[in-house]
């Protein structure tokens, strides 16, 4: 298909998730065109790629096309029923398959596709098709959730379709194209089934359990690869090793940073129980929970996700006990971290390993003040970072700073879009915290744990990007919108 056009139905795309977030239209409207959005996703990416090798075995096989349409369909029909049966199994069967990316070899090329996330949604949203068919329009709701949560959908809407129309002058939109087939449609998707979620006690008892499972299970996969000396995957880490005095695990992640982003989630949702809890048994379980993952965190050797847990604490404490007191228990926190690191570390954490990174920021400064206005297109960075300062194998060329992603790819308008948006979300998940400099903040232990989260991402995102292209992200987003309401200011 020709540039224009695939950018044309890119942006029709991102137009239909964008439409699926934004709360002023119908319940069915949205449904509609989340379904549309991810219907089109998949055959962007096949359009875009068509000619390629890296599909080669679809293209000249029609047959094993059609053997795949037909067992993607039997699957969405059986996952869409049993959802519409067991509803409150989708949530935890939600936040369970983040983690989870499988490679998949597309005939020339690997990738590490959310293969198992996909079909949760898929699956969710064939069940919200199913209900909101059969089913009367449920009312809405009273609740006034303020103009900063009311506002979250309309944040994320611009953002979204801001970056497809900032693909128009790419000089390759296959990159940016894939973000909003993998990324965008279907966690726009994934918002809209969490949003419809009744959080109560013991569905958030649910999932902190799968959160505390999974991360026992990485736990295990992880000391064994530490043990005995052997990744699962990823040539590029196990060469490192080879390279390097320390010895990075993975665990089941193919990177070891991602791996860490998601054992400081975990560990700042069960921070949240020993900070919060009332029963002594959930405590000191979260406690040790916590222990024991701090060890996979350490030996994954990830500096990004040790200061992104860091800020997540930080924000913790500071809404359990007012700011003014969480500032000196985070030094603290800060400083015991920093003393394990370096016990276990036995030096390895270096500048070493984030001199790359270095260049990186240098590189895309240098392409925002080339292009100071509207930036090079969205997802343009790799390629213009490897043709501008290196051309070969094996270096990395994508950014892992998220506001220099957007500088260099959107420009000026990208980064008030940006901006606009962290405004947006960061204030609608202070307003139902309610943090004062003293005392404890005034919300609810869920409006404190998603805001620790959502800044645990933000921190992570500078070190890492991935801000909007992680499902943590929207997730800790729909449940705000879902869950939570402002807090009103004290009288007097």
């Amino acid at each position: 298909m020709d540039a224009p056009l695939l950018w044309i139905a890119t942006v029709v795309c991102a137009l239909l998730a964008a439409a699926g977030v934004v709360p002023a239209f119908n319940r069915r409207v949205r449904i509609g065109a989340l379904t549309a959005a991810v219907l089109l996703a998949p055959a962007l990416v096949l359009a875009d790629s068509w000619d390629s090798d890296r599909i080669a075995d679809l293209r000249d096989r029609p047959s094993l096309l059609l053997a795949a349409v037909v067992a993607a369909v039997i699957g969405l029909f059986v996952l869409g029923w049993f959802f519409r049966r067991k509803p409150l199994w989708l949530a935890p069967a939600l936040i369970a398959a983040m983690p989870f990316r499988v490679p998949i070899d597309l005939g020339g090329g690997d990738a590490n596709l959310l293969l198992p996330l996909y079909a949760v949604i898929a699956g969710g949203l064939a069940a919200t098709v199913w209900g909101a068919w059969r089913d009367p329009a449920p009312e809405d709701e009273a609740t006034d959730r303020g103009p900063w949560i009311g506002a979250v959908g309309w944040a994320l809407a611009g953002v979204v379709v801001l970056y497809a129309l900032q693909l128009a002058y790419a000089d390759d939109i296959t990159h940016g194209l894939q973000n909003v087939a993998f990324f965008i449609a279907p966690f726009a998707a994934l918002y809209l089934l969490l949003s419809d979620v009744d959080w109560d006690r013991t569905l958030l008892r649910t999932v902190v359990l799968v959160l505390a499972i999974e991360g026992l299970l990485f736990l295990v996969v992880g000391v064994a690869e530490y043990v005995s000396g052997e990744l699962l995957w990823n040539d590029k880490v196990i060469s490192g090793n080879e390279a390097h005095t320390y010895f990075r695990v993975n665990s089941l992640f193919w990177d070891p940073n991602i791996l860490g982003r998601y054992l400081a989630v975990t560990m700042t949702v069960l921070a949240a129980v020993v900070a919060y809890g009332r029963r002594p048994r959930e405590v000191w379980g979260a406690a040790a929970c916590f222990a024991a993952l701090l060890v996979l965190l350490l030996i994954s050797y990830s500096q990004t996700s040790t200061l992104a847990l860091f800020a997540g604490l930080l924000v913790l404490v500071a809404a359990r006990w007012g700011v003014a007191r969480g500032v000196g228990a985070g030094v603290a926190t800060a400083i015991a971290l920093a003393a394990a690191m370096a016990l276990i570390a036995g030096g390895g954490l270096s500048s070493e390993t984030t001199s790359g990174r270095s260049g990186l920021i240098d590189g895309g400064l240098e392409i925002a003040r080339d292009h100071p206005v509207a930036g090079i297109g969205s997802g343009a960075f790799g390629d213009e970072f490897t043709a501008r300062y290196y051309e070969g194998e094996g270096f990395a060329a994508e950014s892992h700073t998220e506001p220099v992603t957007v500088a260099a790819e959107q420009g000026a308008i990208g980064l008030v879009a940006y901006a606009a948006f962290l405004v947006v979300t960061f204030g609608a998940l202070l307003s139902a915290t309610g943090l004062a400099l003293g005392g404890r903040a005034r919300g609810t232990a869920l409006a404190a744990t998603l805001l620790a989260i959502y800044a645990l991402m933000f921190v992570h995102s500078l070190g890492y990007a991935a801000f909007l292209i992680d499902p943590i992200t929207w997730a800790v987003l729909a449940i705000a919108g879902a869950a939570l309401v402002r807090v009103p200011r004290p009288s007097g």
